[in-house]
């Protein structure tokens, strides 16, 4: 019987190819590279000289925006693909916790302020007593 007349069996190739450590090193590869793109693009806005104030530019908001975006998304490709590995090694399992905890630390300590729609805190009203200058009698002060 020649090779192209049997059936072939497309359930052993796709179980017999190794998906699942490749997708989880290629996660790992891409959340390290955007954990250093956070990590430039926070240097990059706040490392001044000579008493200069950090200036924020747009493109610096929409970086952390796409590279946080694309960490966690990675880390979550990766942490899903090792889990869900029939052959885990215990040193992958160490690598994914410990690569999830760097990174989402390192997308927290990066925050570039702006990069999050937050709304603006109510302004309380304080107290609007007229200014007291004493020099004259105490009954043109407030309380005395």
């Amino acid at each position: 019987m020649l090779a192209f007349d049997r059936p072939a069996s497309v359930r052993w190739r796709i179980t017999r190819l190794p998906w699942f450590p490749v997708t989880t090193a290629l996660a790992s590869v891409v959340a390290v590279l955007a954990v250093g793109k956070l990590a430039m693009n926070w240097l990059d806005v706040y490392l001044v000289f000579f008493g200069e104030q950090p200036e924020i530019d747009p493109a610096n908001i929409a970086a952390y925006r796409a590279w946080g975006a694309i960490a966690l998304a990675a880390l979550l490709c990766g942490a899903l693909a090792h889990t869900l590995n029939p052959d885990r090694r215990m040193l992958g399992t160490f690598w994914q916790v410990l690569l999830v905890l760097v990174a989402t630390a390192m997308v927290l300590l990066s925050y570039i302020p702006g990069a999050v729609d937050l709304p603006a805190p109510a302004q309380e009203d304080g107290y609007h007593a007229p200014p007291c200058y004493s020099g004259g009698d105490n009954d043109e002060c407030v309380g005395g």
